[in-house]
C-alpha cells in the first residue's frame, strides 16, 4: 500500500545553456539525468515510473529466464556520445553477452519525455528502444535512417508489444510477482 506521502508523478527540472563538463559532473543518484544540445534534463521518478519500470523489468527477466536467455542488466548507467548525448535509461539490458551498451533500453515516459527520447538514443545508436506513454508500450529498432517501429521485439522474438501493454496494466498495482504468472 501507497503511503499518504508517497510522490506518484514524476517531476522535472530542466537547466538550458549548460555545457557537457557541467553534465559529467552532477552526481544525482535515484535520479534520471540527460543531456542533449545543451539542456540537461533531471528526471526524479514518482512511484507510477517506477512501479511501471519494475514491472517491465519483470517481464523482460521472466521472458529471458523461460528461453534461456542471459541477460546483463545496464539499469541507470549512463550512456554516453562523449560530449553530445548523455541519457540514463529506466531499465536497460545486454542480451547472450555483456557488451558496451545495452541491446534495449526502456524509456518510461509518464509526465516526461516523448517521441523525441529516440532522437537521443539514435545518437548513441541503441538497436531497439521499448517508450511506455499513455498506458501502452511501443517498441522501435535502430536503422541507419532512424528508428522504425515494430510489434515484436528483436532481442526477445516471441514478445511482442501489446503484450506487455496488456500485463503491465493489468499488473498496476499488484506485486511484480504478479507477472510471473503470465510466463508460467
Amino acid at each position: 500500500m501507497l503511503s499518504i506521502g508517497t510522490q506518484k508523478s514524476d517531476r522535472i527540472t530542466t537547466i538550458t545553456n549548460t555545457t557537457w563538463a557541467e553534465y559529467i559532473s552532477l552526481n544525482l543518484p535515484s535520479k534520471r539525468v540527460s543531456f542533449r544540445n545543451g539542456v540537461i534534463t533531471i528526471v526524479s521518478p514518482g512511484r507510477n515510473h517506477e512501479l511501471i519500470g519494475d514491472y517491465v523489468r519483470a517481464i523482460i527477466w521472466a521472458y529471458c529466464r523461460q528461453n534461456n536467455i542471459a541477460l546483463f542488466p545496464y539499469n541507470q548507467t549512463t550512456l554516453k556520445e562523449e560530449g553530445k548525448e548523455g541519457k540514463e535509461p529506466d531499465v536497460a539490458y545486454c542480451f547472450d553477452i555483456d557488451k558496451d551498451k545495452p541491446d534495449l533500453a526502456v524509456e518510461i515516459n509518464l509526465t516526461s519525455g516523448s517521441i523525441d527520447d529516440l532522437t537521443k538514443y539514435q545518437y548513441l545508436k541503441i538497436s531497439e528502444v521499448w517508450l511506455w506513454e499513455n498506458n501502452k508500450i511501443r517498441f522501435f529498432v535502430y536503422r541507419d535512417s532512424g528508428y522504425l517501429e515494430l510489434t515484436t521485439s528483436n532481442y526477445l522474438p516471441n514478445l511482442n508489444s501489446e503484450h506487455v501493454t496488456k500485463i503491465v496494466n493489468s499488473c498496476f498495482g499488484k506485486s511484480v510477482l504478479e507477472v510471473e504468472k503470465y510466463f508460467s
